[in-house]
């Protein structure tokens, strides 16, 4: 964040704190003014809170999270499985895949937050992915080929079959490893994928009546 913006939150504090001082007048302050010192003051707190996590895995100083130590972070705020349990390799190749930006197998402060967010997206749900798959690999592999996909969003869709056209398009986006399956990770992926089509497609056919 830029110092000067810094400063401005500094000084509205200081300013709010100094009010009741007698013969204080401070400079009236628009709402859009007020509004934006708040936006700054909270993208600070959410740097620094990042940059703190940086500093607290990056134990040689490198300025980032190299694999290593991603999977001591992953481990530490995982709070689905007994403590101390690692996430598995398929786990943090996923992650790494879709977050490592530069390819150097390692996650920077401007990756770390998408990460976080979708590793304990994962972990808050991860019974319900697991039943889901193990319900729907009848090959037994330990992932979905796009057949049992297609029956697992069926499933989310109430029952209603889902269009090979659909199911080819979730696998599609949902595969980040391309290897033609998915694994848990990557279910979630399609799980989140669905519902967002669905929704969309929810929008079009309103707009559509509306016409």
């Amino acid at each position: 964040m830029p110092v000067g913006n810094v400063a401005a939150i500094l000084a509205a504090r200081r300013a709010s704190k100094q009010k009741h001082n007698h013969g204080y007048r401070p400079t009236p302050v628009s709402a859009a003014e007020q509004k934006r010192q708040e936006a700054a003051w909270r993208e600070y707190q959410r740097k620094v809170k990042l940059n703190k996590i940086i500093k607290a895995y990056d134990t040689n100083k490198t300025g980032k999270l190299e694999r290593g130590q991603v999977v001591k972070l992953l481990t530490d705020t995982d709070s689905s499985t007994p403590p101390g349990t690692p996430p598995s390799e398929d786990q943090v190749d996923f992650l790494l895949k879709c977050y490592d930006k530069a390819g150097d197998d390692s996650i920077e402060v401007s990756e770390l937050e998408e990460l976080l967010s979708c590793w304990h997206t994962f972990t808050e749900h991860r019974q319900l992915f697991e039943s889901k798959l193990e319900k729907y690999d009848v090959s037994k592999t330990g992932k979905l080929s796009k057949e049992e996909l297609k029956q697992y969003l069926t499933d989310l869709n109430g029952g209603m079959e889902v269009e090979d056209a659909e199911a080819d398009w979730v696998m599609k986006e949902a595969d980040v490893m391309g290897d033609g399956e998915l694994n848990k990770m990557e279910i979630a992926r399609a799980t989140s994928l669905w519902f967002a089509f669905v929704e969309k497609k929810k929008q079009e056919n309103q707009c559509c009546t509306v016409l």
